[in-house]
């Protein structure tokens, strides 16, 4: 039987991009499941404030801010699936300080979860190493026709996010989990940098940097314990006839299924139009039919070997 993804793929919005010769975009959001599966039974949770164990602390507690960030992700992620009940972790804070807990091993962190009456706890550790360079490159001077000396940031960020999951009542773990998030100007792709706010010319605070990757960090982290929400934007091709065109016009309207006619027409008239191929397995995988997206993404793979149309594959792929 055919994969459908239903409800779990809803096209929230198609977004035309504005521009000379540019093709549209679609947004597509997914709901995956949580990559491991917490007991059933384990619902209360409290997440207690990471140690924070950074070299420098420019921009603040780096443990609080990532304790922040992780218990406002699960407490997004609760509002939709309702998988757990978060404990207000600040008033954690005030718990394990009276006792004088400071959480270091599974019996510490269920010594703690019984205090705050939850079923597991959530502890671990943050690291940050961050360092801006100013540095000077030659750049074309357009006005005198030569060349001139510009100054411009370099940065290198480094997150590393280490946390655990206990179940408070056997002091078992349930959960651990590492993840290093790192951002370098001078390798990074122009589109990460931009994700992350960041420019060279005009580069933000580090703190924001930090911010941003301990933001992915978390996110991951959620995603292995809960159902979570997952969005992306996905361009479509330019094609060879006018039918994808029109195809365009109609995905950019939010018309994905009279789109996807048009796709499928447009390959009847050229059979090796790779374009038509990929914004046809676009609008599939947008109405949920997943093997039939994995199909006409295969299909425009073998037309033109493009690392979209693989990723593209390998996204419905992983959607189960």
């Amino acid at each position: 039987m055919a994969r459908r993804l239903g409800l779990m793929a809803v096209v929230v919005g198609a977004l035309c991009v504005i521009g000379c010769g540019e093709e549209p975009a679609v947004t597509l959001s997914y709901v995956r499941p949580a990559q491991f599966e917490v007991p059933a039974n384990v619902k209360r949770v409290a997440v207690a404030t990471l140690d924070d164990n950074s070299s420098q602390r420019s921009g603040g507690d780096w443990g609080v801010i990532a304790a922040d960030k992780l218990v406002g992700e699960l407490d997004k992620a609760n509002r939709e699936f309702k998988r757990f009940e978060l404990v207000d972790h600040r008033n954690l804070k005030e718990i394990l300080q009276r006792q004088d807990i400071h959480i270091m091993t599974s019996n510490e962190a269920a010594d703690a979860g019984k205090l705050a009456n939850v079923h597991a706890m959530i502890y671990g550790t943050v690291s940050v190493m961050a360092s801006d360079e100013t540095v000077v490159k030659t750049v074309p001077d357009i006005i005198n026709r030569g060349l001139k000396q510009k100054e411009y940031v370099k940065r290198h960020c480094l997150v590393t996010v280490n946390l655990t999951m206990d179940d408070v009542e056997t002091a078992r773990t349930l959960r651990t989990f590492t993840v290093s998030k790192e951002m370098d100007s001078d390798k990074d792709s122009a589109s990460a940098l931009s994700a992350i706010g960041f420019s060279s010319d005009n580069p933000p605070p580090v703190s924001q940097t930090v911010n941003g990757l301990i933001d992915q960090c978390v996110s991951e982290f959620v995603a292995q314990i809960s159902p979570h929400r997952v969005e992306f934007v996905q361009k479509l091709q330019k094609g060879k006839s006018n039918a994808v065109k029109t195809g365009n016009k109609l995905a950019a309207a939010g018309d994905h299924k009279e789109a996807l006619d048009m796709y499928l027409e447009a390959l009847q008239i050229k059979p090796n139009d790779d374009g038509a191929a990929f914004n046809a397995g676009v609008m599939q995988e947008a109405l949920g039919n997943l093997d039939a997206a994995q199909e006409l993404y295969t299909r425009a793979f073998r037309l033109k070997q493009k690392d979209e149309y693989v990723q593209a594959r390998q996204r419905v792929r992983n959607a189960d």
